[in-house]
């Protein structure tokens, strides 16, 4: 069900090394920094979230009741929600790193990375929390 989608991943990986390769000095993502992943929005694809789902059904029992957990908190909040934009931190995010780091959408892939708009103007990478 997954091959093309896998044969994409990896395609898009071995492109997404070189982006981050050569944006080194403009990015400032380390392992354990998970700001991006609290108060936001996760846009996938269908085939993004049932990819998620298969990397979460490898995980361990406790780690699946946890995910599972933060799934139920965030729409708790999402009933009480009166706003126009609902951000929320991902369920798949426990102490500070993402368990399913492997099965993560293209959006978590390539955050951080420097963005091109129509008006020929660049948004360079950088964390809003350093």
């Amino acid at each position: 069900m997954f091959g093309n989608y896998i044969a994409y991943l990896e395609f898009l990986n071995k492109k997404l090394v070189q982006f981050f390769a050569s944006q080194k000095p403009f990015i400032f993502c380390k392992k354990g920094c998970s700001k991006c992943c609290q108060n936001s929005e996760f846009p996938y694809s269908a085939i993004e979230a049932k990819f998620l789902l298969q990397g979460a059904l490898t995980l361990d029992e406790k780690t699946q009741q946890q995910i599972e957990a933060n799934i139920s908190k965030t729409l708790e909040r999402k009933k009480k929600y009166k706003g126009k934009q609902f951000k929320y931190d991902c369920p798949f995010l426990i102490n500070n790193e993402c368990c399913v780091y492997e099965y993560r959408g293209v959006i978590c892939r390539t955050f951080g990375l420097m963005t091109n708009y129509e008006d020929d103007k660049v948004k360079t990478p950088f964390c809003a929390y350093k």
